[in-house]
């Protein structure tokens, strides 16, 4: 049986670590690398030295430079960021405030996208050759490559404007402050389905495709001859024999999905006035708001980092020839 080791979880726990140090570092050269200050847009002509000297005592922009680069990792280490230039908030409660509507938009999506891609890419395979497998692989190959905010625009104009079935954006209806229950979970389901489907739509088409190569791959393997001799019937050999054999670099894929969907959700967030991180971040951006924008960035990094690590975990649970912290 596969077995995971402690020798293994340390080590990728360390290049986790490590990962997510470099992000910081690279995210602070950045901040100091660009023209200005990130407090330009908080000084006034009118403004004395004094004042802002106190403005850039705040944010720590007296302290000699690497100092300021102690201060920093160790600061975004418990997630601490400094005060918004914009709103003059604290830019990790802005992110709480903004993960939440991220994870309920990024969270179906994933899980749709995955388990549709999966389960047509176990299908075509299968029968590959056929019908089926040509319009399926065609249909992939075209979903793939159009651009999220295109489908979202598309979605949009169709059931939005022109059906009026769904809300054109936000989260919640506009202008209204409380809900019961009820009307709060229908309302939230109505106002992401577009959303939702905007970032499923097009990333089912990755997962679809690495699946039907591998399942080509198992179709002629020994063990699905031999789990047909025992007396399975074909659906079963499909799924229990072919199909988890053939998701290993289905797994795999999902890390450069992850990223792929992080990149769309900041788009469809944007075009949707989903009240998100991806939001935040375009906002950020546009206003000049540095710390908000690099904490931003830093989060959404730090979200790949720890999938990546799950994911390297969960690949004993799919294939149990993996022996994980085994010698080379």
């Amino acid at each position: 049986m596969a077995r995971i080791t402690g020798r293994y979880l340390l080590n990728r726990l360390l290049v986790s670590v490590v990962t997510v140090y470099v992000l910081a570092t690279l995210l602070f050269v950045l901040l100091h690398a660009m023209p200005g200050s990130p407090i330009d847009s908080l000084i006034g002509p009118s403004m004395s030295t004094e004042q802002i000297e106190n403005i850039e005592a705040r944010f720590g922009l007296d302290q000699p430079l690497w100092i300021q680069y102690v201060q920093f990792i160790t600061s975004v280490t418990v997630f601490d960021f400094g005060f918004s230039v914009q709103t003059l908030e604290p830019v990790r409660q802005r992110l709480i405030d903004r993960l939440i509507p991220t994870l309920v938009l990024f969270a179906p999506a994933f899980m749709i996208q995955y388990s549709l891609g999966s389960v047509i890419g176990t299908y075509l395979g299968w029968n590959r050759g056929s019908k089926l497998d040509f319009t399926g692989f065609t249909a992939g190959l075209f979903m793939y490559s159009i651009p999220f905010f295109w489908l979202a625009w598309i979605l949009l104009g169709v059931f939005s404007y022109e059906l009026g079935w769904f809300p054109s954006g936000s989260m919640v209806p506009p202008y209204t402050t409380s809900f019961d229950w009820l009307t709060a979970v229908v309302e939230l389901l109505l106002h992401m389905t577009i959303p939702v489907l905007s970032l499923a739509l097009v990333g089912w088409a990755g997962p679809m495709l690495v699946m039907r190569t591998t399942m080509q791959d198992v179709v002629d393997a020994d063990y699905v001859d031999f789990a047909r001799a025992q007396g399975y019937d074909e659906p079963t050999v499909m799924t229990r024999f072919g199909a988890r054999n053939a998701l290993i670099p289905v797994v795999t894929q999902a890390i450069i999905g992850i990223a792929f969907m992080i990149d769309g959700s900041v788009i469809v967030e944007t075009v949707f006035s989903w009240p998100g991180i991806g939001q935040l971040l375009v906002n950020a951006i546009f206003s000049k708001d540095l710390p908000t924008a690099l904490a931003a960035f830093y989060t959404l990094g730090v979200m790949i980092v720890v999938l990546r690590f799950f994911t390297d975990v969960v690949y004993t649970l799919l294939d149990p020839r993996i022996e994980f912290g085994g010698e080379a």
